[in-house]
């Protein structure tokens, strides 16, 4: 029988640890000493199994690392994962995201490296001036629908790395508005221009609700 990871729950947690996650998939063994689950070179220990779930408890995971998921199971091998990851995150609002100091006021520029997941949990940001991606910056939608989140820039660029908010399985459920901020005299990022989202190598998700049809196509002309 083939073991194969379907979805694991919650999609992000904190990189001080202890989040508690749900592995879903087939064919799971009941034996808890089974498993071996190492997320980002961290062990997450197993608590319970079924033949359909796996539960385990993030550790602290310090620095900067690429996010992988490796799931071994004694007797079996290495299960399937889909590509399916979880993100140890650094929130926005935490101060050790920014070495102990303030969060980034305006007029000032931000680079998220490789092996970094910003977790954008704030309301509104300051009106930066470049954002470069690296890593990954993710934009979660609250859990109030209403809720309106407002982010302000003059350029993202995003290279080689992720920019997500919400993606088709996951779509954004509240309220967001990212405004591009500049001018037409406003120094140019070669090839893509200013006021600008550019992604060079990377990936740009952008997934909302889904929304009824707000246009026909009319038999004759008006």
């Amino acid at each position: 029988m083939t073991t194969n990871l379907v979805s694991i729950s919650p999609r992000f947690g904190r990189v001080e640890g202890g989040t508690p996650l749900t592995l879903t998939g087939t064919n799971f063994p009941t034996d808890t000493t089974k498993y071996t689950i190492i997320i980002d070179g961290i062990i997450c220990p197993v608590d319970s199994a079924t033949t359909t779930t796996v539960s385990c408890t993030t550790g602290s995971r310090p620095g900067l690392v690429e996010s992988s998921l490796e799931i071994f199971i004694e007797g079996q091998g290495l299960v399937s994962t889909n590509e399916i990851l979880f993100r140890y995150v650094s929130l926005w609002s935490s101060d050790t995201t920014w070495g102990g100091e303030f969060a980034p006021m305006e007029g000032e520029s931000i680079h998220v490296p490789v092996g970094l997941n910003l977790y954008i949990d704030i309301d509104r940001s300051p009106i930066l001036n470049a954002v470069i991606v690296e890593g990954s910056i993710i934009f979660a939608p609250d859990t109030d629908p209403n809720h309106e989140r407002f982010f302000d820039a003059r350029y993202i660029f995003v290279s080689g790395g992720l920019m997500e908010v919400g993606t088709e399985e996951f779509p954004y459920t509240s309220k967001i508005t990212i405004t591009m901020h500049g001018l037409l005299s406003d120094p140019y990022l070669p090839i893509y221009g200013n006021k600008v989202i550019g992604v060079r190598y990377g990936t740009l998700d952008m997934h909302g609700v889904v929304r009824d049809k707000t246009w026909t196509v009319l038999d004759q002309t008006v």
